[in-house]
């Protein structure tokens, strides 16, 4: 890419990477003490921490959140490696590696929705052993999804975060040489899972550190996950500061604020917590891992693990079967296994409001994520000149924004948006589903654009001085594969948004994602499977083209190159 003024862009797009985010939390952090302008308050207090620590929904919800925003991450973490560990290089596994980006690219609301399908009382799992097992000819009155413990949320926080994690894993591989350090081990005696324990493992931990950090702050700060499936009464804190700022009453903002800011000191907390825990760990299993043993009881540690894994994603498929079945639902009596009738007249009942739903989801993440796949590439550009491989601004800023709870500047950024009289538009809702497109583009385009061999580029540009058209029809086709994936990542990303679309739009605009989580609880399963079922197609079919295309696109831009250089040909010349 020719560009000029190179370190003036790489600032520019720095401040536009920092400023949302500084607006954003100077806008919660002055109300947490109680200097809101808009509400006639010019005066600095601490009447709104006050009132946070003297408000005992706080506290329950708070333990929820820590609960389940750590035992998660911990489990997914532990299947995550044991699947590793026992599936690397064997030929079963190669097929679950395939089925991981399915996974990845089904929003959270989809998954939950699913599992709720699946888990409750009157879910299929039920369905399936009733009444020949369980005797039970009607639903039983039991809280098996929405439990006060938080048990379901944890379930569903492990199937949406595990496959993300073996997915970071296998493509960090590459980085620890896993391969001869395994056949090096195997000649030594030493056993499969043993040689990962003691040698890969602590190899592998320092390189998905940031990945890891990202799934506890995304544990502790889930709100559509929680709103579907998680406990309600009390719900996990992100959930309590959501109703909070959407209180009709606007003096509960302050202590919402206040709230939002405790909820970033935890996370801050909670990452420190875990990295002096995994310092702790490593010291006390520094004698086990090199006491020369071919073998351990620990090992049995990853084999439950590998159990738990593979019903984890068990579980992920099957809620994603009952979607469908669902929306193609007449009647289904419990304790049937399946429906007795079919039809398709819930979705044609429901298709002008599916119609108009997928229309602005579509909208919305298509802008978006071009976008983002734009600047990523002016970021990686500016990142090749100026040749700084490490500790350039944007690695350092690009974690920012999914590294912080949304509520916890989202609502400050919605101040900002009534000021400029952006709120309710189309608009306001991309920019920002941009602010969390663009890291996963920018992330999942870094390696491969930084990785390619310029001199192409360099000949291309010696034959044909056209840089412009170089970099378009050279560069970035040779980079197709990893740009479309990246594209297809973005936008699975941007169907997901759930706060960001709630706060930006003020409802005005509803997506799929939006509206299957606000019906989640209605009892009409049939419209809610319809919507789910769509918000899980499209990450999907994206996916697909992002596979299907790129080694199929040369032939045919080459077979209509000749065809229309064939026809060309047999037009007659005037002489």
């Amino acid at each position: 890419m020719p560009l000029k003024s190179v370190r003036f862009i790489t600032w520019l797009v720095a401040l536009f990477l920092a400023i949302p985010v500084l607006v954003g939390l100077v806008g919660t952090l002055l109300p947490a003490f109680h200097y809101f302008p808009p509400l006639g308050e010019y005066h600095f207090s601490l009447t709104s921490w006050e009132q946070l620590f003297q408000n005992n929904e706080f506290y329950t919800s708070l333990k929820l959140t820590l609960i389940t925003g750590i035992i998660a991450p911990i489990i997914a973490l532990w299947i995550a490696l044991s699947l590793l560990a026992w599936g690397y290089q064997r030929a079963f596994f190669e097929k679950i590696e395939k089925l991981l980006a399915p996974i990845l690219a089904i929003p959270h609301a989809a998954i939950a929705i699913g599992l709720l399908f699946l888990l409750s009382p009157s879910g299929w799992l039920m369905r399936l052993f009733s009444p020949w097992l369980t005797g039970f000819d009607r639903p039983p009155n039991w809280i098996t999804v929405q439990d006060p413990y938080g048990v379901s949320l944890i379930f569903a926080l492990v199937m949406k975060e595990m496959p993300y994690l073996l997915f970071i894993m296998l493509a960090s591989l590459h980085a620890i040489d896993a391969r001869k350090s395994l056949e090096v081990c195997q000649t030594l005696g030493y056993k499969r899972l043993t040689i990962w324990r003691k040698v890969l493992i602590p190899q592998l931990y320092p390189i998905i550190r940031m990945p890891i950090f990202i799934v506890i702050a995304f544990s502790l700060t889930v709100v559509d996950l929680a709103v579907v499936i998680g406990p309600n009464t009390p719900s996990t804190l992100a959930v309590t500061l959501f109703h909070w700022f959407n209180d009709p009453a606007l003096s509960t903002r302050f202590i919402a604020s206040a709230g939002a800011i405790a909820l970033v000191v935890i996370i801050a907390l909670v990452i420190l917590g875990w990295e002096l825990a995994h310092c702790l760990f490593t010291r006390l299993t520094k004698a086990e891992r090199s006491n020369g043993k071919r073998a351990g009881l620990t090992d049995y540690f990853l084999r439950l693990g590998v159990v738990l894994g593979l019903i984890t994603l068990s579980s992920a498929f099957i809620s994603l079967i009952i979607l469908p079945i669902w929306s193609l639902t007449r009647r289904w009596r419990f304790p049937d296994v399946l429906p007795s009738s079919w039809t398709l007249s819930n979705i044609e009942r429901a298709y002008p409001v599916l119609l108009e739903l997928s229309s602005n989801t579509l909208i919305i993440a298509l802008v978006a994520t071009l976008i983002a796949c734009l600047m990523s590439a002016l970021m990686l550009e500016t990142k090749r000149l100026t040749k700084q491989t490490k500790n350039h601004p944007f690695d350092w800023l690009i974690y920012v924004p999914i590294l912080l709870p949304q509520i916890g500047f989202l609502f400050g950024l919605h101040v900002l948006l009534i000021q400029i009289n952006l709120n309710g538009t189309l608009t306001a809702i991309i920019a920002l589903h941009l602010m969390y497109v663009l890291p996963y583009v920018y992330l999942s385009l870094k390696g491969p654009y930084l990785a390619y061999q310029e001199d192409y580029l360099m000949q291309a540009n010696r034959l044909n001085n056209r840089p412009w058209f170089n970099y378009f029809f050279i560069k970035l086709a040779m980079l197709k594969p990893a740009l479309l994936t990246a594209f297809a990542i973005g936008f699975s990303v941007s169907i997901a948004q759930y706060l960001p679309t709630l706060i930006a739009g003020e409802g005005r605009y509803g997506t799929l994602t939006t509206e299957a989580v606000a019906q989640a609880a209605s009892g009409d399963r049939k419209q809610v499977g319809s919507m789910a079922l769509l918000q899980a197609f499209f990450p999907v079919f994206v996916f697909w083209l992002a596979h299907a295309l790129p080694p199929r696109w040369t032939k045919w831009r080459l077979a209509i190159y000749l065809r229309v250089k064939k026809c060309y040909k047999q037009i007659p010349t005037n002489s």
